[in-house]
This record gives C-alpha cells, sequence and structure tokens, in this order.
C-alpha cells in the first residue's frame, strides 16, 4: 500500500549528478515514446487526467513544512526534483536559505555550462542570494 503522505526529512533532498540527469533523460525519452504510441493509434487523454504541477511547490514559493527544513548541505546547492510532475523534464531546483525554492533547466546554458559546471553553480548561488533590506 503506497504512503498517504510524502516522505519527509533529509531523505527526500538529494543531490542532482550526472547519474540523476541520466534518469530525467530516460524518462523523457519513455514519455515521448508513449506520447508517439498514442498518437499513432489515436489515443487521446482528457485534460484532468493529465499530471499537473504541485501548487505548493511552485518556483519562488517556500518550500511546504511537510518536507521540514533542510539540512545545511542541501541549501545553495542544485537538488532532485521534488515535484512529479516536474521529475521526467529537464529540470533541477535550488532552495535558498529561506527555504524558497528556484526551478532551473538542466539543459547546457549558452549551449556549453553544464548544470554541473562550477561556473554555473556560481552563477545560480549569487542569482539566489538575499540580499540584505
Amino acid at each position: 500500500m503506497a504512503p498517504l503522505l510524502p516522505p519527509v526529512g533529509a531523505e527526500v533532498f538529494r543531490h542532482f549528478t550526472p547519474a540523476s540527469l541520466e534518469e530525467i533523460q530516460r524518462q523523457y525519452e519513455a514519455e515521448k515514446k508513449e506520447q508517439q504510441r498514442r498518437k499513432e493509434k489515436n489515443i487521446e487523454i482528457a485534460e484532468e487526467d493529465l499530471q499537473k504541477p504541485a501548487s505548493d511547490l511552485e518556483a519562488g514559493k517556500s518550500l511546504p513544512f511537510i518536507y521540514g527544513d533542510p539540512p545545511p548541505e542541501f541549501v545553495n546547492t542544485p537538488l532532485e526534483e521534488l515535484d512529479p510532475f516536474y521529475q521526467s523534464q529537464k529540470t533541477f531546483i535550488v532552495l535558498s536559505k529561506g527555504n524558497v525554492i528556484y526551478r532551473f533547466n538542466a539543459d547546457p546554458a549558452c549551449y556549453w555550462l553544464s548544470p554541473f559546471s562550477r561556473l554555473r553553480i556560481f552563477a545560480i548561488r549569487i542569482l539566489i542570494h538575499s540580499y540584505p533590506s
């Protein structure tokens, strides 16, 4: 039986690695094949059956309390996606010190900066830094 609530605590947060990017790529390819199969067989899916993004995990919002406070090693670093809607898309999230969710595309920036390059990670840290008011 599936749990009713999502897992909480540090086990939810995982660093975004090249292995997780490969897994996302496999899911993306499988989804494209499934869409192509449906298109060939003229199978339509009702709008209400399509998966939608979770409204409490939107970019720019605070992390819901159910996840708790992330450990310090997970703040300001690329993490795997928490929202099931985005898990098959090439995205990753970064949590700022205030537990605000920022979502980024995992495709190479400027066609050559991978999501794991030090320059890109540094630029993301500057972008999400909370300046003193």
